[in-house]
């Protein structure tokens, strides 16, 4: 079953509070602001259905939004650019993972390396 941290490993790694919660579905939705306002970071994972999903917003327009399935773990870990999230997807392909950076600056890595 998927691994995710708790809404107070987030409140004290980032300050941060779910936006939504489903307790039925294990989902959390997390909204980060960029310190001038314009972008927004949007991540949402349920443990039920083992997905991950995140957006980006530049002037509340969605620029990009990737989803996936098959979620293994959900970490709160140093990134290459501060501190956020790990998330590693195991597929039938091989394996993919995110990095999601929210302090100090917003930034999203999402890759696979097949088997």
């Amino acid at each position: 079953s998927m691994k995710f941290p708790s809404e107070l490993e987030f409140l004290d790694a980032f300050g941060i509070e779910p936006c939504e919660v489903d307790q039925a579905m294990a989902y959390c939705r997390y909204n980060r602001r960029s310190n001038d306002g314009l972008i927004e970071l949007e991540f949402s994972f349920s443990g039920v259905s083992g997905s991950f999903q995140v957006a980006i917003k530049v002037l509340g327009k969605e620029l990009i939004l990737m989803s996936s399935e098959g979620v293994v773990q959900i970490e709160i870990r140093p990134t290459t650019h501060g501190s956020g999230i790990h998330v590693l997807f195991e597929t039938r392909d091989g394996a993919s993972e995110a990095e999601v950076t929210l302090e100090p600056i917003l930034h999203c890595s999402w890759w696979s390396l097949r088997n």
